[in-house]
C-alpha cells in the first residue's frame, strides 16, 4: 500500500544525503532494473551525471517516481490503512484482515494476507503549544507544499519557521524566493544551523554491519549510543543549504533589506491569536530575556516521531509479545514476536529506529538490505512449514 508520493525538495539545487548506490535495489542486487544506475541509463543521463556525481533531490524524486510507475499494477495508491484485524479460526490467528479507505473515492476495502510488512512511517511532531492552533496558517512542514499553494503572494504575509533541520532551511530559502517582499522569522534553540556530521567514519553508522551491532545491544545502551550519532541525520543541515542561506542573509545586509531574521537560542513560551495574526512569545534559553513576534503564518519544522505502538495494529495488541519496558519485541529480521497461536507474520519496516539504529528507520540507506532480510525471513518460514530446511 502506498499512501503518499515522494516529497519534492523545497529549494532547487539541494542534493540527497546518502550515496546514490544506496538506492532501492543496488545493495541487494546491482543488476536489478530498479537501480539508480539503470534509471540514469534509461533516461540518457549516465555520462552527464558522471560530471556531477551526486543527484539532486529533484532527480532523486524523479527516480522514485520512475520506479513507482514500473510497479503500478502491484500498488494501490492513495489507499490508507485504517486497521489490521486478526482472522481467528479455532483460537488460532490464521491470517490478517487489512482494512483500508481510498482517499480519493472514499471506498472502503478489505485485503486478506498471511504476511504483512508495515511501513507506515512516522507521525509529524506538533509541540504542545501548537496542538490546538493547527490550521491553514499554522501547519507542519509535512503539509508545506499543499499549504503554501493557498497563500497569496500579493498579500506579502509574514512567516515564522520553527526548527533547526534541513527542512527548515529549505523552506526559508523557498519562501524568500517565492515571497520576496515578505518578512521571514527563523526560530532555533541552537546558536544557529549546525551541519550534519558527515565524516567518513561517523557515517558508517548507516552501514548494515553497524545496524547489526546496534541491535546486539540492550535498550539502555542503544539509547545512549543513539544520542552520540543522532546528528548524522537530525537537527542539522547540509553544507550547501547552509551556505546558500548565509549568502542570502549576508547580501541582504549589504542591500539594507534584511528579509530573514534568525532568532537563535530561543524557545517558544506561548502563542496567541490576535485579530489579524499570531503573537509568538519567545524567551532566550540562557539569559532568559523575553521577546515577541507577530506573524501571519507559522511553519513547524519540528520533525517526526516513531509511534510506541503502531495505531493500525491495535486490534492485534493482545497477540504480541513485549519487552520489560512494554515495547514490542522485534527480531533482527524485523519480525514482530507474536503469541504461539499466531500463524500470520508481521514485519516492521521503517519503525525500528530504537531497536535497529539510525540507518534503519527514516533513511534510504538500509532500504534494499531490509527488503532482502524480510524476504529471506518469509521464505525461511515458508520452507520450514513445507518441511524444507533452508
Amino acid at each position: 500500500m502506498i499512501r503518499h508520493g515522494c516529497r519534492k525538495c523545497y529549494y532547487l539545487g539541494t542534493d540527497i544525503q546518502h550515496h546514490f548506490l544506496r538506492d532501492f535495489a543496488t545493495p541487494r542486487n546491482p543488476r536489478s532494473q530498479y537501480t539508480f544506475s539503470n534509471y540514469l541509463y534509461e533516461k540518457g543521463r549516465l555520462f552527464s551525471f558522471g560530471l556531477l556525481g551526486r543527484p539532486s533531490r529533484t532527480e532523486w524524486s524523479d527516480y522514485v517516481q520512475w520506479v513507482s510507475k514500473q510497479i503500478d499494477d502491484k500498488a494501490h495508491y492513495n489507499e490508507e490503512v485504517k486497521s489490521v484485524k486478526p482472522i481467528v479460526v479455532n483460537d488460532d490467528i490464521e491470517g490478517l484482515e487489512v482494512h483500508t479507505v481510498n482517499n480519493v473515492s472514499k471506498e472502503r476495502n478489505v485485503f486478506h494476507t498471511t504476511n504483512l510488512i508495515l511501513n507506515s512511517g512516522r507521525k509529524p511532531y506538533i509541540p504542545s503549544q501548537f496542538k490546538d492552533k493547527v490550521s491553514d496558517k499554522v501547519f507542519h512542514a509535512s503539509k508545506f507544499r499543499s499549504s503554501v499553494q493557498r497563500i497569496n503572494k500579493e498579500d506579502n504575509p509574514t512567516f515564522t519557521v520553527i526548527g533547526s533541520g534541513q527542512n527548515s532551511v529549505e523552506i526559508i530559502l523557498y519562501l524568500a524566493n517565492k515571497f520576496p517582499n515578505s518578512k521571514i522569522n527563523s526560530i532555533v534553540r541552537h546558536t544557529g544551523f549546525r551541519l550534519y556530521e558527515l565524516g567518513h567514519f561517523t557515517n558508517e553508522v548507516f552501514f548494515p554491519e553497524f545496524t547489526n551491532y546496534f541491535y546486539s545491544l540492550n535498550q539502555n545502551e542503544r539509547d545512549k549510543l543513539f544520542e552520540q550519532i543522532k546528528h548524522t541525520n537530525y537537527s542539522a543541515v547540509d553544507d550547501d543549504v547552509s551556505e546558500a542561506l548565509y549568502w542570502k542573509m549576508y547580501e541582504d545586509k549589504i542591500r539594507g533589506t534584511e528579509q530573514i531574521e534568525l532568532h537563535r537560542c530561543k524557545e517558544i513560551v506561548d502563542v496567541a491569536n490576535t485579530q489579524k495574526d499570531y503573537l509568538l512569545n519567545i524567551k532566550d534559553i540562557y539569559n532568559k530575556e523575553e521577546d515577541s513576534i507577530n506573524t501571519d503564518y507559522i511553519i513547524l519544522c519540528t520533525g517526526f516521531f516513531e509511534e510506541e505502538f503502531p495505531e493500525v495494529l491495535l486490534p492485534m495488541k493482545k497477540y504480541f509479545n513485549y519487552n520489560k519496558n512494554n515495547s514490542l519485541k522485534v527480531s533482527e529480521n524485523y519480525k514482530v514476536d507474536t503469541k504461539s497461536n499466531v500463524k500470520a507474520n508481521i514485519y516492521l519496516n521503517g519503525l525500528t529506529e530504537k531497536t535497529h539504529g539510525i540507518g534503519d528507520a527514516a533513511s534510504f540507506t538500509m532500504m534494499a538490505t531490509k527488503a532482502q532480510r524480510i524476504l529471506d525471513s518469509m521464505n525461511n518460514i515458508t520452507s520450514m512449514k513445507d518441511g524444507v530446511l533452508s
